[in-house]
């Protein structure tokens, strides 16, 4: 998932010069920075800078609904996905705070009917804790029952009833989950004797004076001043369509109502306000904000380790931190749903805040985010560029051969027009071959080993796709350069094994 970004000298000249000017005037070139990424449609929403608990930067661009050409403005509502977690987190840490729990019970002592003993709160807020994922577990009950709305209160009940194991042991390993957050959400509600609503509101809303945020009842609702969300309807489209249209990939998406995980409603200026409270002591104590911002540490006594893009991450207890300060602490959490990208982050040491909330569903605003907290530290930048990945998939599938050749060399010769990650082309590469357009995939395999050359994963794929179109010597040779990138490929190995008979 690393990304590995192309820089000629020219690009890096840019790179310098952007950083000089920046140096300057920071608040006008995040505007342009701002407005670029707007233009390559790459972003359309709100968006919120602040340094010292001061805003310097808020903009809104684009529609929140496009049919209706309502703009965006600073009051638009936006469902904040997994954002949420962060909230889930802060309202147990102030139970444990007041001495109504601890963060190494049991969750059956609070939930008395969950299955796995050795599970702790711990466990769930940093997502260690193994438990079944809950995108498939329901099946069964939404084929019986096609009008079931599927929420919390289901899941402890699905795990005993089909007596669902662990995916590992507790602390063994770190697994994105969001059924943990759902649990952490029912242990709020069992000791504090109200709703997941309620407590919000009662015990982090109306602290933080965040007056246009909520928990819906029903994530289906829609409120006053709410954004429509815009998606493509596949990785080589150009043309955004409402969500409302199109099917999600997940049908327990379309038919659950599940809380503490994701679903609440807000506002850039009342995340600011979250932000600002936290930091103030109106939320949380300092020990139990600490305990937030610490990596999470495995059985094995190593940190809980993932990859962004680039990044290194860790994960605390309903926050991600970057392992590198050269910048400072910085702690963040992002969301996505179809056509919905949103980012909190926070650099602790400077005091720098930086809010995002896109619905369109841009996959820039995590780079967007970077390029943000190296401009306020000063430092260079990768400019607002185009998604080449999605230009090249329309290319590929809908003109000419000599047009994806042109575009692929202008890539090579102007690199910084563009942004495109190894994951993004693997991904497209992935999905034509799934929509059976294996030719089209094949062009964007290879051309994935031409710009990532040093990666392994891109080579694996590109021998993957060119077996299942017959090209059986060009695909061994593709799995051999896999593996001598990355000696530890398995699965290369292994399919040279099948390959040969051995």
């Amino acid at each position: 998932m690393k990304k590995t970004i192309i820089i000629c000298g020219s690009f890096f000249t840019i790179l310098m010069s952007c950083f000089l000017l920046h140096a300057q005037n920071p608040v006008k070139h995040i505007s342009e920075y701002f407005n670029h990424l707007h233009t390559f449609d790459q972003f359309n929403g709100n968006a919120l800078i602040a340094v010292n608990n001061k805003i310097i930067y808020q903009q809104s661009l684009g529609f929140a609904d496009q049919s209706k050409k309502v703009l965006h403005t600073k009051n638009t509502r936006f469902p904040i996905a997994s954002i949420t977690k962060p909230f889930t987190a802060t309202a147990i840490l102030q139970l444990k705070q007041k001495g109504k729990l601890t963060l190494d019970d049991a969750v059956q002592k609070y939930l008395y009917e969950f299955p796995y003993q050795n599970v702790t709160i711990r466990h769930l807020l940093s997502n260690t804790s193994g438990l079944p994922q809950y995108y498939d577990i329901f099946n069964n009950i939404m084929e019986q029952d096609p009008t079931r709305l599927i929420s919390n209160h289901d899941l402890i009940p699905v795990f005993v009833q089909n007596n669902l194991p662990l995916q590992f042991n507790p602390g063994d390993q770190w697994e994105y989950n969001n059924t943990n957050f759902c649990i952490a959400a029912l242990i709020i509600e069992k000791v504090s004797g109200l709703t997941f609503a309620e407590y919000l509101h009662t015990y982090i809303f109306n602290p933080a004076g965040m007056k246009n945020t909520l928990q819906p009842a029903n994530r289906k609702d829609v409120y006053p001043q709410q954004t429509e969300r815009y998606t493509f309807t596949n990785l080589y489209t150009t043309t955004l369509e409402n969500t409302r249209n199109i099917p999600d990939v997940f049908t327990i998406n379309e038919r659950s109502n599940f809380y503490g995980n994701g679903g609440m409603i807000s506002t850039a200026e009342d995340l600011y306000q979250f932000d600002k409270s936290l930091y103030n002591g109106s939320l949380l104590g300092a020990e139990e904000l600490e305990e937030a911002f610490t990596p999470a540490k495995l059985n094995n006594g190593k940190n809980a380790t993932y990859y962004l893009d680039e990044k290194e991450v860790y994960y605390g207890l309903g926050w991600e931190i970057f392992s590198d300060e050269k910048y400072g602490k910085v702690v963040f959490h992002d969301g996505s749903l179809s056509g919905l990208t949103t980012m909190l982050m926070r650099n602790i040491t400077k005091k720098q805040t930086i809010i995002i909330l896109d619905n369109t569903g841009s996959n820039a605003v995590f780079a967007a985010s970077n390029a943000l907290l190296s401009m306020l530290n000063q430092q260079p930048y990768q400019p607002a560029s185009r998604d080449f990945s999605r230009f090249y998939g329309y290319t590929v599938v809908e003109k000419e051969k000599n047009d994806a050749e042109i575009l692929l060399n202008d890539y090579f010769l102007k690199p910084e027009k563009y942004r495109v990650t190894e994951r993004q082309l693997i991904r497209l590469g992935y999905e034509l071959l799934r929509h059976n357009k294996k030719e089209n995939a094949i062009v964007v395999f290879k051309a994935a080993t031409m710009i990532f050359p040093k990666n392994w994963n891109t080579f694996d794929s590109y021998g993957e796709a060119l077996l299942l179109t017959n090209q059986k010597e060009e695909a061994i040779r593709m799995y051999k350069k896999s593996i001598e990138l990355n000696p530890d490929n398995e699965n290369g190995k292994k399919v040279l094994r099948d390959i040969s008979g051995n």
